[in-house]
């Protein structure tokens, strides 16, 4: 574990008994949480980079032919296995989805298909964060940021500080309708027009807040909200969140239909690339 503050989560994950887990960070401890159960059998603190680059020297010094072979077996497995699961990704992709209910996977690999390696992505969104992590490629260290947790509500100042510090970066902030609510739209979209800060806002709206409904039936899976389909996590739908920003001088579209999404992605890079704000606001799968 490098670096990590949350490693797995144990709700889904089946740990190996055999696995033997090293920790290295700058605070092997965790002293800032309030609780951190992660175990682990060897604590190791300080530089991270560092460390790693003093362990890759050992194990070059010390590395057997049986050991090169099988560790490049493993590569070549790895390797394997990462062509399987972009074909996974690939495929859930090829499903547009139907006028109100755009498939997000669509969007997102519609979209990851016209940006470059050094554009930045702040996602805030909760049931549709697997689309922008899968199906937008970020090769590129520093150019995806995820926001979540109880911290909805920064990605738009981030995005906004982002540009401020690299002009020449494309900057995008992905939300879904209810982080849109938490950012204040429009003090972001007035700082952007203020100080000239033109960013791309695309609103995955599935009408409501998922992680509230999802929570809810994890706690109580066969309790009177599933019987009652109410789970007080909708949120209006129908509404126009790009009259928001146009409010404020950006350009703005509302995308209902899945055959619209290149020609509406295209006219809204387009704006950002000659320097105005664009919002996107995208109909997609209901929670």
């Amino acid at each position: 574990m490098v670096d990590v503050d949350v490693p797995y989560f144990p709700r889904d994950t089946r740990i190996n008994e055999a696995t033997f887990w090293a920790q290295i960070d700058v605070d092997v401890v965790k002293g800032g949480s309030p609780m951190w159960s992660f175990p682990s059998h060897l604590r190791l603190q300080g530089n991270s980079a560092r460390i790693l680059g003093q362990v890759l020297e050992t194990v070059r010094d010390k590395a057997t032919t049986a050991f090169r072979h099988a560790a490049a077996a493993r590569v070549t497995q790895m390797a394997a296995d990462k062509v399987k699961r972009d074909a996974r990704v690939a495929e859930l992709a090829q499903e547009r989805g139907k006028p109100g209910a755009i498939n997000a996977h669509y969007l997102c690999a519609e979209l990851g298909k016209r940006i470059v390696p050094e554009d930045v992505i702040f996602s805030e969104v909760a049931r549709n964060s697997p689309a922008v992590s899968q199906q937008i490629p970020r090769p590129l260290a520093g150019t995806l940021s995820r926001v979540g947790g109880g911290g909805l509500g920064s990605s738009g100042g981030m995005a906004l500080g982002t540009k401020l510090a690299r002009p020449d970066r494309m900057v995008i902030q992905i939300v879904g309708d209810g982080s849109f609510y938490f950012n204040v739209p429009s003090s972001v979209f007035a700082a952007s027009k203020h100080y000239n800060l033109p960013i791309f806002t695309l609103i995955l709206d599935n009408g409501g807040w998922a992680a509230v409904k999802e929570s809810t039936l994890r706690v109580y899976p066969d309790g009177d909200a599933k019987a009652e389909d109410c789970y007080e996590a909708e949120l209006p739908r129908d509404v126009d969140f790009s009259k928001v920003g146009e409010a404020f001088g950006a350009y703005g579209e509302k995308l209902t239909d899945p055959n619209d999404v290149s020609a509406a992605l295209d006219r809204c890079l387009k704006e950002v690339r000659g320097g105005r704000t664009a919002v996107l606001h995208a109909c997609v799968t209901r929670l």
